[in-house]
């Protein structure tokens, strides 16, 4: 089979599968056995990507067992020391994609990447490559690895390359779908983890290792909690600021942010504090934009309906017409499904809502315990 005719089955199973998929975890595993099926491999690690951060905000693994392989792999991609080949050096590529052979010039066994990421875990081949969507955005990244065999010939990558911004553009359009499964109700109390220079947790409470074995990271139905801990140090440690708020989903649909500071006085720190909590809608908003394609000012105008103002007081906030407003709010509704402003804000507001349910209802009519401050009145026409 030619590679046109390879990429043209595989782009049509992937844009079936967005569609379709009722998550984008369901869409990450469709995707993987479709590649699979075209492009052998024996391990892979699929992430989607914060196109704010470059940081991953989901991650979906086959083929590495071993706890320690993440924090090898995450070392690798967002550690201080700049690494060949990492995912940023695919940023302005036409077509992200690449092998560590090119990225090597051929000596693959005398790179740190083999040394560390490949040969310990029994691989010898691998490629990678980032999933631009249509808008331009990194939406997601992909490494793939084989053991010693045949390599990645370059009609597999030809047939790679021809869906990358297919499944870009699936990764962006699944972000925010409802998924089935049932909200974890959590444990009480703070949510707090401090990891060390070791990237292993020198300390963590109850809550706070659930929320990061709740964000799924590692072979499925085996987490491994120290891997979004670990990214978000090495984030951190990498950006040379002080502190950074990072944002992920958990497997049952919940939008959470990481806050991550120093915890010494090094330059960088060793030792990173960090706390994990559910997202409040201002801390999502910019991803929501995104993922649904929204303009600038469409952005600006979601911003004012989270707000709770009035078409009215919209217009005087952005010294635009009332009919103006009226038709951005219109485009919103149009991008993102929904046909009211009250629709909207419980689409957006679902993963805060959804795992409250149950909890005792205050004399307000909301929910008792509050994370963010007290919602602004309903939306009015």
């Amino acid at each position: 089979m030619t590679p046109a005719l390879a990429g043209a089955r595989l782009k049509s199973t992937i844009r079936d599968a967005a569609a379709a998929a009722t998550d984008s975890a369901e869409f990450r595993e469709v995707v993987l056995d479709a590649i699979r099926a075209r492009v052998p491999y024996d391990g892979v690690c699929l992430a989607t990507i914060d196109p704010a951060a470059l940081v991953p905000t989901t991650l979906t693994t086959r083929g590495y067992e071993v706890p320690r392989a993440y924090a090898s792999a995450l070392e690798f991609e967002y550690g201080e020391d700049p690494q060949p080949g990492r995912f940023d050096s695919l940023l302005h590529r036409e077509v992200p994609i690449r092998t560590l052979r090119e990225v090597t010039g051929n000596r693959v066994r005398s790179s740190r990447q083999y040394a560390e990421l490949l040969a310990p875990y029994g691989m010898q081949d691998e490629v990678r490559m980032l999933f631009r969507g249509r808008d331009g955005a990194c939406w997601g990244a992909c490494t793939m690895s084989r053991r010693p065999g045949p390599e990645f010939a370059d009609e597999e990558l030809e047939t790679l390359g021809t869906v990358l911004t297919d499944i870009g553009e699936g990764l962006r359009t699944t972000l925010f779908r409802d998924g089935t499964r049932t909200p974890h109700p959590g444990s009480e109390g703070p949510a707090v983890a401090i990891v060390g220079p070791d990237d292993e947790f020198e300390s963590i409470t109850v809550p706070a290792l659930e929320y990061f074995e709740r964000l799924g990271w590692g072979p499925p139905g085996r987490p491994v909690p120290t891997a979004p801990a670990v990214s978000a140090a090495l984030w951190l440690r990498r950006s040379g600021t002080d502190s950074a708020v990072l944002r992920a989903r958990t497997l049952d649909g919940e939008w959470v942010v990481i806050r991550v500071g120093r915890f010494d006085g090094e330059h960088p720190p060793r030792r990173v504090l960090m706390t994990v909590e559910r997202a409040q809608l201002p801390e999502i908003v910019s991803l929501v934009a995104a993922a649904h394609g929204l303009t600038r000012r469409e952005s600006e105008v979601l911003t004012q309906v989270l707000a709770g103002r009035t078409r009215h007081e919209m217009a005087r906030v952005l010294g635009i017409s009332p009919y103006t407003v009226q038709d951005h709010l219109k485009a919103v509704f149009a991008k993102t499904g929904v046909n009211s402003r009250a629709s909207l804000v419980a689409k957006l507001a679902h993963t805060e809502y959804a795992p409250r349910l149950g909890q005792r209802i205050g004399p307000d009519g909301f929910f008792t315990e509050r994370r963010f401050p007290e919602p602004a009145s309903a939306p009015k026409s």
